[in-house]
């Protein structure tokens, strides 16, 4: 039952770390890739990317939480 109720909720946010991805302009160069962007990443910025990148690390970190519990489960 809390394998299945885990399952599902790794499936949502799945998708939700590719929605936030997907809605982020993608303007950057390949620079900012690895951290030298010229705005703050963890600062008071309120435009959509930032609020979107804030989004996915959030969501990445919830996934990888949950799919570390669920390889605990099924050992």
């Amino acid at each position: 039952m809390l394998e299945t109720i885990l399952l599902i909720l790794d499936a949502v946010v799945s998708v939700g770390i590719i929605f936030s991805v997907l809605m982020q302009s993608g303007k950057a160069g390949v620079g900012s890739t690895f951290g030298g962007s010229e705005g703050s990443f963890m600062g008071k910025g309120k435009d959509k990317d930032t609020i979107f990148s804030k989004i996915t690390l959030i969501l990445g970190i919830l996934f990888a939480v949950i799919t570390l519990i669920l390889a605990k489960l099924n050992m």
